[in-house]
């Protein structure tokens, strides 16, 4: 099972439900931390019964993780989908901004998505406007 596909898989089944990754440690019975190294494709070695406990939290098969997505899926929050269209953001760059990696707290509002936007729109290279 790849890793970096299974990360990618537990992350957006995690934001599907509206869970931190606490919430999900808990519900799975491992760490936060180890949560987060899973999302990341960082995990060695997952075993089976942590795969396992992952499907049951989500309520899949543990085969279901690891399959690739034939169009990966991108969770566009709501307030970010707010955002992009006050803005005029083509759908690249708002995607862009979905799958940033953020550590601590997520952009929650459209004041948020701004802010952010603001302070990293000049390291992309001219998509934005």
């Amino acid at each position: 099972m790849d890793p970096k596909e299974l990360g990618r898989q537990v992350l957006a089944k995690r934001k599907e439900n509206g869970w931190s990754q606490e919430k999900l440690g808990e519900m799975a019975d491992i760490s936060r931390n180890y949560v987060s190294l899973i999302e990341r494709g960082e995990a060695d070695s997952i075993s089976i019964k942590v795969i396992n406990k992952l499907a049951t939290a989500f309520g899949v098969s543990p085969s279901s993780l690891g399959e690739a997505q034939s169009s990966p899926l991108v969770m566009i929050p709501p307030s970010l989908r707010d955002f992009a269209r006050q803005n005029s953001l083509s759908f690249d760059i708002t995607e862009k901004l979905a799958n940033l990696p953020k550590r601590g707290r997520e952009p929650q509002s459209v004041e948020d998505w701004q802010k952010l936007y603001e302070v990293i729109k000049d390291f992309f290279d001219g998509d934005f406007k």
